[in-house]
């Protein structure tokens, strides 16, 4: 990803910084306009060959005379390389995150990720607590693209220990075969990953060493191949070629393998093309050389900005998206002349031991400035949810004074690669019972109405939860999410072995299609959608429904709640309504009647063919007029397109008290 005179004992060659710009400039086209080079994510695998073969560069043929002071000289280049200019576009992509985004579920991961970035481990938070590198979350986090920069900077923890054997044994043969074997172990482990967990092959070290290996090989054997590759005017065109085949072929389940073999390969080809003498002109010229300078600024700060273009007015026009990018350029302009070469010229005179112990000074200082502005989001937000008590349906909203004595205990239980969260009043009742809620994130969205029952009845409220995996759901079976066959039979269980007479099961959920997620372009919303509940999904409920029965509990069952074509959140801001995904927040009543009549035509069958069942529809509370409205008088009812608010939960808590304990025998 960086940039500087390639190999400093074999003198710079311009090509490389050539090489620099297609690479970055591949990458930012895919995130601009992905339609053009469906493949261009792969310029970051062009990046790793590339780095393997300048940093090693960098040290081969140089003298040292411990492995203390190859380590110095290394790390107080590597850090002064890429130090500054992170760190600059960390605190800033901070501030500007907490300025415009928005909580949510979209947005989760981003303090995270930005919080690790710091330390080079962004890629092992992204890798274990979000989607894919194509899924919704990376494509609005704004720190997404440091995943390449801790998988390289974890590979340079290890490196100096190599080259230092290298060093140690004149002879290199060693040494080259080492980084053979761990590339070739690494290759193999990112073909396994590859089938088993995609994601960890992406984003970590191991699965990726082999691409950066790559780069280490070429070094280290270069004597040997250099003289073979004069005149070979084949190299070029051949690597060229499997460049473009790599950034011609979309995202899909062969990447990392086999696909990134076509970059890694063609990379390599072309340098040895450079070395050789038969590159093409065009990648020593000097237009393409200035971008290969820039090119690790660029690839810095281009995303963040694209990020926050997509939180804000969006990207959905030739003139936002010129703008975005005349804004990333201008940025990676001034990274470059004021902070990347400044820096790195600045210290030259300083002990190595000194800049290494400045630089990770520096680091920690910038982590924990960071962390400060990651904790002041709520005060200096310039988003209308910063008021989190109308906004946000959170564990910890504050309940009326009235009840903040008997406020519930929660603890937390694990079931079926899902969890069951317990509240437990402190103020019990003589007539106390279990409210068991099996449900999605339409039962989280209840949180605080469900807190507030425990704390006013003395109920214990347990709610279950799996990410994607919706519990009596209708318009789709249990059975057609074979993955949640063993949450489905836990949630049963569990209710089965605790329920008694006199329990109430409530089951929420969303039952129509949503009109909108937090994100654009949900596959799961495109085409026609009827909602329709099969006799296959009828059958199946009337089956659910008698188990969780079986015991003598009685079910209270959630009619569809509005939904609306716009997430709230998303779209209540100064800074945000004219982004493409703001397409309303209001929608007629009677096209959302229209819109759940099949569903509500199969809970009414449910409900006369269960005596244990009553159904509950919060409609009528949430939308009392002709018109259905998400943010009535700005105070927001829903937090996104069908969640309810905290206001939401406090415009239906009363009611639906009201329906749980009437359910009750």
């Amino acid at each position: 990803m960086t940039s500087e005179p390639t190999g400093q004992r074999s003198g710079y060659i311009p090509a490389i910084d050539g090489l620099r710009a297609i690479a970055v400039i591949s990458v930012i086209l895919f995130h601009l306009w992905p339609w053009s080079l469906p493949g261009g994510f792969t310029g970051v695998d062009i990046f790793f060959v590339i780095s393997g073969y300048v940093v090693t560069g960098s040290l081969v043929g140089r003298e040292f005379t411990s492995l203390r002071q190859l380590a110095s000289y290394f790390y107080a280049r590597r850090l002064m390389r890429i130090m500054p200019a992170l760190i600059t576009m960390l605190l800033a992509t901070l501030l500007a995150a907490q300025l415009f985004i928005p909580d949510a579920w979209l947005s989760n991961s981003l303090a995270q990720v930005g919080r690790f970035a710091f330390f080079g481990l962004s890629n092992v938070v992204l890798a274990t607590d979000t989607d894919s590198y194509f899924g919704p979350q990376a494509a609005y986090n704004p720190f997404t693209h440091t995943w390449s920069l801790g998988v390289e900077e974890q590979f340079y923890l290890f490196f100096p220990f190599i080259l230092w054997w290298h060093h140690r044994l004149q002879s290199g043969a060693k040494a080259v075969r080492l980084v053979a074997i761990l590339s070739g172990l690494s290759l193999l482990l990112c073909a396994v990953l590859g089938f088993v967990a995609q994601k960890f092959a992406f984003y970590l070290i191991f699965p990726r060493f082999w691409e950066l290996g790559a780069g280490m090989l070429l070094c280290l054997t270069r004597e040997r191949w250099q003289p073979w590759a004069a005149g070979k005017s084949w190299l070029a065109p051949l690597g060229a070629l499997l460049i473009a085949a790599g950034f011609a072929l979309p995202e899909g389940p062969f990447f990392p393998f086999p696909g990134a073999l076509l970059p890694v390969a063609g990379t390599a080809l072309v340098i040895m093309a450079i070395l050789g003498g038969t590159a093409p002109r065009m990648l020593g010229s000097r237009p393409i050389v200035a971008v290969g300078l820039l090119s690790y600024s660029l690839y810095l700060w281009h995303w963040p900005v694209f990020v926050l273009f997509r939180w804000t007015t969006g990207l959905h026009t030739l003139k936002l998206q010129l703008a975005a990018l005349a804004i990333a350029v201008t940025l990676a302009i001034f990274s470059y002349f004021l902070v990347e070469r400044p820096l790195r010229s600045g210290l030259k005179g300083w002990p190595r031991g000194r800049v290494v112990t400045a630089a990770i000074a520096g680091v920690l200082v910038a982590a924990l400035a960071g962390q400060g502005l990651i904790a002041a989001h709520d005060r200096i937000t310039l988003s209308v949810t910063r008021d989190r008590f109308a906004w946000y349906a959170e564990p910890d909203r504050p309940l009326p004074i009235e009840l903040t004595g008997c406020a519930p205990t929660s603890a937390e239980e694990r079931l079926a690669h899902g969890k069951v969260t317990v509240w437990t009043p402190r103020c019990t009742k003589p007539d106390s019972f279990t409210l068991f809620v099996p449900a999605d994130s339409h039962g989280l969205a209840y949180t605080p109405a469900l807190q507030r029952l425990a704390a006013e009845t003395g109920a214990t409220v347990r709610l279950y939860f799996r990410a994607s995996c919706p519990y009596f759901k209708l318009i789709e079976t249990h059975a057609s999410r074979p993955r949640c066959a063993d949450w489905y039979s836990g949630i049963e269980q569990d209710v089965a072995a605790r329920s008694k007479p006199g329990d109430v099961v409530f089951l929420p959920g969303l039952r129509v299609t949503r009109l909108a997620n937090q994100f654009d372009n949900d596959r799961d919303l495109i085409g026609p959608h009827d909602d329709a509940v099969s006799q296959e999904s009828f059958t199946e409920a009337q089956r659910i429904a008698g188990r969780l029965a079986a015991k003598g509990a009685r079910l209270v069952l959630e009619a569809p709640k509005p939904i609306f074509p716009s997430p709230t959140f998303r779209c209540a801001d100064w800074f945000n309504r004219t982004n493409p995904i703001c397409q309303g927040l209001t929608i007629p009543r009677e096209k959302m009647l229209e819109r759940r009549r099949h569903v509500m035509r199969a809970m009414s069958g449910l409900v006369a063919s269960q005596k244990a069942m009553i159904l509950w529809d919060p409609l009528p509370i949430l939308c009392p007029g002709q018109t259905c409205e998400a943010l009535p008088g700005g105070q927001p009812l829903f937090l996104d397109g069908d969640h309810p608010s905290g206001l939401g939960n406090d415009r239906i808590y009363a009611d639906l008290k009201r329906t749980i304990l009437g359910a009750r025998p």
